[in-house]
């Protein structure tokens, strides 16, 4: 039943029109701490969003940054630093929609 209602959101909602991804909850709930809290790494960003293993959120958040909705303005890898991650202006934009949807969705 909680699978369904999740899936039911996830395709009821249109923030996502016209991109290629999927608004499942560990997306948009990556987006909200992101949106919420620039500068995170991506150990921070699994932890706030409960994620608790790193190839999944490692993952989620190179697609997301392929999507352009976040990016890295960290060193990274490269540089022996953190990754820092925001989101972009179209992150933020779908971040709004999302939270508008959200704020209407009954449970």
């Amino acid at each position: 039943m909680v699978r369904a209602r999740q899936t039911e959101r996830t395709h009821s909602t249109e923030p996502a029109a016209g991109l290629p991804v999927r608004l499942t909850y560990r997306t948009t709930r990556v987006l909200e701490v992101i949106g919420a809290q620039s500068g995170l790494s991506n150990s921070q960003v699994a932890e706030r969003a409960g994620i608790s293993d790193q190839g999944q959120i490692s993952k989620l958040l190179a697609r997301l940054s392929r999507l352009g909705l976040i990016e890295n303005t960290g060193a990274g890898k490269a540089g022996g630093a953190a990754n820092s991650w925001r989101l972009t202006r179209k992150g933020k934009e779908l971040d709004r929609k999302i939270t508008r949807v959200s704020m209407y969705a009954t449970p």
